[in-house]
C-alpha cells in the first residue's frame, strides 16, 4: 500500500535486435521508455524506424475508420462485451493481421465511396432546387441566343415589380422583351431577350435594376429535362448506396476479427514508438526509462539472450520519476477516485488507503437505502460477471459493488427501504397501520440508529462529528509525512497548536474557562508565522493565522453536505410513494414507483459519488496531499478487446 519504488534504467543493445529487444520489453511489460533526444544527422536505421512507426499508425486509423464505418451501417459494437482470449503469438500474427486489414480496406472502400455518394447526392439535391425556379422555362437554360439576339436568364430582387422592370427594358431598348418565369421570397425570376445592336442600352437597365444573370456553368437542356437527369443519378447513387450498405453489414459476422486485429494494430503502434525513443549511430542502440525497483531480477532475466548491457540506479533528486501505485486487489478500486483528481507525487504518499473507508462509507450514508444498496450491488456484480470490463469501467463497477453494500447497510441503520415504502404499502393497501406490523418492521423504519426525516439535527451532528474525525486525521497524517522527510518538529507546530486552540474553544462553550483557549492562540501566534524572514514578519504571519480558524469551520461545515443528499435521497423516495399512493389503486401505484425510484436512483447516484469525492479532494487531501504525480506508463500491451495469455517463449 505505497508509492512503488523507481529506479532509472539506462539501455545499450545492438542496432540489429531493436525489434526483438522492443518485443521483448513489452512481453515484460514493466518498463517505461522515455524519449531521447538526437541531433540533426540521424542514421537510415531510424529513418526506417519513422517510416514502420507511420505506417503503424496509417494501419491503425483504417482499421478504426473500417469500424466506424460497420457501426454507422448497422452493426453492432457493445460499450460492454467479453474480452477475447487470445494467446500472445496469435496476438503477433501477421498472417491473421493482414487478412483482417484486407477486409478493412474493402469494408473502407465501400466506405469513402458512400461518403462521396452522399456528398454528390448533396450536391444535386442543391441543384435541383435550384432549377424549380426554372421549370417553366421552354429554352435550354445554356442558350444564349443567336448570331443577332442574347438570351439573359437571371433575377431581380423580390420588391421589384417585374412588369415595370419589363417597361423600362422595352423603353430603353424597343429591340428588346422581358419574360416573367417564378418567383419566390427573396427573388424574381425572368429572362431578356435583346437585339446585339441593343446590348449597350440593355446592360445599363439591368445594371439599374439590379439584374443578376443566373450561372448554368456545365448545364445542357432544359430545367424539366436537368430535373429528371439529376432524380436518375440519385436514385442510382441511393441504390449503390444501399448495395455497399449491405456489403459493410455482412462482415458484421466478421467483427472479432476486426476487434482483434485493432488490438494487434494498437500494439504495433506502441511497439513502434518504443523504437523511435531509442537513438544510436547504426550499431550501437541507446534507451533510457524507468523501470520498478522490485522489477530488476524480472529485467536482468529478460535480457539475458541479448547482446546488450544495462545500468539501474536510484532516483536524483532533480528528477520526476513516474508514479506507480500498489494496493491490494480489493482495494485497487479506489484508485479510479485518486486518479480523477491527480496522481500523488512521487516523494508524496499514496491517499488510497487513506480514502477507502471514509469514501465508501460517505457514499453509503448519502445515499442510505436498503434497496437502492442492493439493486447498486446486483447491478455491479452482473455486469462484472457478464462482461469482466477492464480498466476505468471495471474498477468503477468493483467499487460500485462496495458503495452497494456500504448502501444497504447505512440504510438499515437509518430505516431506508425505497425510502418509507414500507409504511406507504401496508398503511394504504394492506389497511395495517405501522403499530400492528411486527416489531422488528417498526424498529427498522424507525432507523435503529436514526432517521434523517424524523431526525434531521442528530443527523447534522453525525455529519460534523465524521468531518472533525477525517480532518484530524489529515492532520495525522501532515505530521507522519513531515516526519518522513526529516520536519517532525514543523509537523507538530502545524498541528498542535491547532489542536489546543479548538479544544479550548470546546472548553469555554462549557464554561471551564479560557485558559485554553488563550494557550492555543499564543501557540499559534508564536508557531504559525515561523517561516518569516524577521521577527515582524513571524509576529505578523503568526497573528495573521488566527484568521485560518474560519478555513477550519468552512471545512467542517462541508461535510454537512452528507446529510443534505441523504435528505434528498430520503425525501424524494417519500414524495414518490406519496404521489404514488395518492389514488389508493396499486395499478396506478407500480408505475410511478418504478419510475420515480429509477430517477431517484439516477439522479442521487450521481450526486453522491461527486459529493463524496469533493470531501476527499477538497477538505481531506488539503491536509497533507502533494499531487503532481506524473502516471508509469510502461511499455506493455494495452488492449481493448482481448485478453493477452503471455508465453514464455515469446
Amino acid at each position: 500500500m505505497a508509492i512503488v519504488k523507481m529506479s532509472h534504467l539506462t539501455l545499450l543493445a545492438a542496432e540489429g535486435e531493436r525489434d526483438p529487444l522492443i518485443r521483448r520489453l513489452m512481453h515484460l511489460g514493466c518498463v517505461e521508455l522515455r524519449q531521447l533526444r538526437g541531433g540533426d544527422g540521424l542514421p537510415e536505421a531510424f529513418e526506417a524506424v519513422r517510416a514502420a512507426s507511420s505506417q503503424a499508425r496509417a494501419d491503425y486509423q483504417l482499421l478504426r475508420q473500417a469500424m466506424e464505418y460497420m457501426k454507422q451501417c448497422g452493426v453492432s459494437f457493445p460499450l460492454l462485451q467479453k474480452r477475447q482470449r487470445v494467446m500472445e503469438k496469435a496476438l503477433l500474427s501477421e498472417g491473421r493481421f493482414r487478412k483482417a486489414m484486407s477486409m478493412a480496406n474493402v469494408i473502407a472502400g465501400h466506405g469513402r465511396a458512400m461518403e462521396q455518394a452522399r456528398r454528390e447526392i448533396s450536391r444535386l439535391k442543391e441543384r435541383r432546387a435550384a432549377l424549380e425556379h426554372w421549370l417553366e422555362c421552354p429554352v435550354a437554360l445554356d442558350n444564349t441566343g443567336t448570331a443577332n439576339t442574347r438570351l439573359l436568364l437571371g433575377t431581380l430582387p423580390a420588391k421589384g415589380d417585374f412588369n415595370v422592370f419589363a417597361a423600362a427594358i422595352e423603353e430603353a431598348a424597343p429591340e428588346s422583351e422581358a419574360f416573367s418565369i417564378s418567383r419566390s421570397k427573396e427573388r424574381v425570376y425572368g429572362a431578356v431577350l435583346y437585339h446585339t445592336a441593343v446590348h449597350d442600352a440593355v446592360q445599363e437597365t439591368l445594371r439599374l435594376w439590379g439584374f443578376r444573370p443566373a450561372s448554368f456553368q456545365g448545364l445542357h437542356g432544359t430545367a424539366a429535362v436537368l430535373m429528371e437527369e439529376a432524380a436518375a443519378e440519385m436514385a442510382a447513387l441511393e441504390e449503390d448506396m444501399v448495395r455497399r450498405r449491405e456489403l459493410i453489414a455482412s462482415c458484421g459476422a466478421r467483427r472479432a476479427e476486426l476487434e482483434l486485429a485493432l488490438d494487434q494494430a494498437y500494439q504495433r503502434v506502441l511497439a513502434e514508438e518504443g523504437k523511435e525513443r531509442g537513438m544510436g549511430d547504426g550499431a550501437v542502440l541507446c534507451f533510457q526509462g524507468w523501470i520498478p525497483t522490485e522489477q530488476l531480477p524480472r529485467l536482468a532475466e529478460a535480457l539475458a539472450p541479448f547482446a546488450c548491457a544495462y545500468q539501474a540506479r536510484e532516483v536524483e533528486e532533480d528528477e520526476t520519476p513516474p508514479t506507480l501505485l500498489k494496493n491490494p486487489g480489493w482495494m485497487r478500486p479506489i484508485n479510479v477516485v485518486t486518479e480523477m483528481y491527480s496522481l500523488p507525487d512521487y516523494r508524496g504518499i499514496d491517499p488510497n488507503p487513506l480514502i477507502f473507508g471514509f469514501y465508501i462509507f460517505f457514499f453509503g450514508f448519502m445515499f442510505a437505502d436498503v434497496a437502492y444498496g442492493l439493486i447498486l450491488l446486483a447491478v455491479a456484480l452482473f455486469a462484472i460477471r457478464r462482461w469482466d470490463p477492464r480498466g476505468a469501467v471495471g474498477q468503477l463497477l468493483h467499487l460500485g459493488v462496495y458503495l452497494g453494500i456500504s448502501t444497504a447497510v447505512c440504510g438499515a441503520l437509518t430505516g431506508g427501504f425505497f425510502g418509507n415504502a414500507i409504511e406507504v404499502a401496508a398503511t394504504t393497501f394492506f389497511g395495517v397501520p405501522m403499530e400492528e406490523l411486527p416489531l422488528w418492521v417498526q424498529r427498522f423504519s424507525a432507523g435503529l440508529v436514526f432517521n434523517p426525516l424524523t431526525s434531521p439535527m442528530a443527523v447534522l451532528y453525525t455529519t460534523l462529528a465524521i468531518g472533525v474525525l477525517q480532518l484530524l486525521f489529515g492532520q495525522l497524517v501532515h505530521i507522519y509525512m513531515e516526519g518522513r522527510s526529516g520536519h517532525l518538529l514543523g509537523g507538530l507546530m502545524d498541528t498542535v497548536p491547532w489542536w489546543v486552540f479548538f479544544a479550548g474553544i470546546a472548553l469555554w462553550l462549557f464554561d471551564r474557562g479560557v485558559a485554553v483557549l488563550l494557550a492555543g492562540v499564543v501557540l499559534l501566534i508564536l508557531t504559525q508565522g515561523r517561516h518569516g524572514k524577521s521577527f515582524f514578519a513571524k509576529l505578523t504571519g503568526g497573528v495573521a493565522s488566527l484568521y485560518g480558524v474560519t478555513n477550519w469551520l468552512s471545512d467542517v461545515l462541508s461535510y454537512s453536505r452528507l446529510m443534505a443528499l441523504m435528505l434528498a435521497t430520503s425525501v424524494i423516495a417519500t414524495v414518490i410513494n406519496t404521489l404514488g399512493a395518492l389514488p389508493g389503486s396499486l395499478i396506478a401505484f407500480v408505475p410511478v414507483f418504478l419510475v420515480g425510484h429509477l430517477f431517484n436512483i439516477a439522479v442521487n447516484l450521481i450526486g453522491t459519488y461527486v459529493h463524496a469525492a469533493r470531501l476527499q479532494y477538497l477538505e481531506f487531501y488539503g491536509k497533507f496531499y502533494k499531487e503532481g504525480g506524473v502516471p508509469f506508463r510502461p511499455l506493455a500491451y494495452q488492449t481493448n478487446y482481448t485478453d493477452v495469455i503471455k508465453e514464455d517463449d515469446i
